[in-house]
């Protein structure tokens, strides 16, 4: 008996705990405008990933999610589509995959007519209380722009373009 009134003491006392959230442009005004689309917040320049280096055509770095892990893929000029886990010290989950010069040539030819740039530093946040998401982090020439699994069904039109072309493409990868 007085176990139980231990555990529903402790019970009830948790339910009045709160846990602070960290600043995270993910967390921050979700709104959804008339259009049905998520309102975008803009994303701090620090928290910014590095700009791609020569060769690199797109970058998708997916984070989060139950697992928690951060993964890296990256499209090169030359058709190789390089996938990574952040903090993997012994490189075992890194892969090497191809996808065709056409195949490369006409997912630029998206990217250009998508005009991402107009999506620069934009990050299309989860509603609040959500968990276990993964936020994607999409980094073209011009553009670095966030999205996660949630919402991605309420992405401009455009974005959401490039995101299904983009995973079209890794899943095509040999």
């Amino acid at each position: 008996m007085k176990n139980l009134l231990l555990l529903t003491t402790i019970l009830s006392l948790t339910t009045l705990i709160t846990i602070p959230t960290f600043a995270n442009p993910a967390h921050q005004n979700h709104q959804i405008n008339h259009s049905n689309y998520l309102k975008p917040v803009v994303i701090p320049k620090n928290q910014l990933p590095t700009p791609l280096t020569r060769g690199m055509i797109f970058r998708e770095i997916a984070s989060g999610g139950i697992t928690g892990r951060t993964q890296e893929t990256v499209l090169m000029d030359d058709g190789r589509l390089l996938k990574v886990v952040i903090g993997d010290a012994n490189d075992s989950q890194r892969s090497v995959k191809k996808v065709s010069l056409a195949q490369v040539r006409q997912f630029e030819k998206l990217l250009r007519k998508s005009n991402l740039k107009k999506f620069n530093r934009l990050s299309y946040p989860v509603a609040s209380g959500a968990a276990d998401y993964i936020t994607y982090t999409l980094t073209g020439k011009t553009s670095t722009t966030q999205y996660n699994d949630i919402s991605q069904s309420q992405l401009p039109n455009k974005l959401d373009d490039v995101v299904k072309a983009w995973n079209q493409l890794k899943n095509s990868a040999e």
